[in-house]
């Protein structure tokens, strides 16, 4: 796992300027699943533009794969509870068809004790794009707990 990581790194790596293009195209399409987010619902915006084959890396949790399983896994999301992201950067490999972008989120959910009222998270995540029938999906996703900011 870490020779695939380190070697999509070092491809990466090699994108230059020059795929800048590619790099906007995934930061809108993860500006849009975003607003689907909040438009519509935190479920449904995972399932939309998840691949097929998605991996999922949630913190605190064993690794997953494929949309169905995501799918699932998003069918018991809390009432009340509401994730927002805010896409910061991303980078494109040479052939501007696969490529990451990175930001950070908040998760915010009511608790069922009133005397503690809201629950909010802060982090950052990762999401691996890939260009299909000439759409973005993102094919892995990970994201951590981080301090608020500033």
């Amino acid at each position: 796992m870490k020779k695939a990581f380190a070697g999509l790194g070092l491809y990466l790596a090699a994108a230059s300027p020059a795929f800048a293009g590619a790099v906007e195209e995934m930061l809108a399409a993860d500006t849009a699943f975003a607003k689907m987010a909040q438009d519509e619902s935190v479920p449904a915006a995972f399932a939309q533009y998840a691949a097929e084959d998605v991996w999922m890396f949630p913190e605190g949790g064993d690794a997953y794969q494929g949309r169905e399983a995501l799918v699932e896994r998003f069918s018991t999301w809390p009432d009340g509870a509401n994730l927002e992201w805010f896409p910061q950067e991303g980078m494109a490999a040479p052939g501007g068809d696969f490529g990451f972008t990175w930001g950070r989120y908040i998760f915010t959910a009511n608790t069922d004790a009133a005397a503690e009222g809201e629950n909010v998270g802060y982090g950052k995540y990762v999401s691996i794009w890939r260009k299909e029938s000439g759409g973005w999906k993102f094919v892995a996703d990970i994201g951590n707990s981080g301090p608020s900011p500033e």
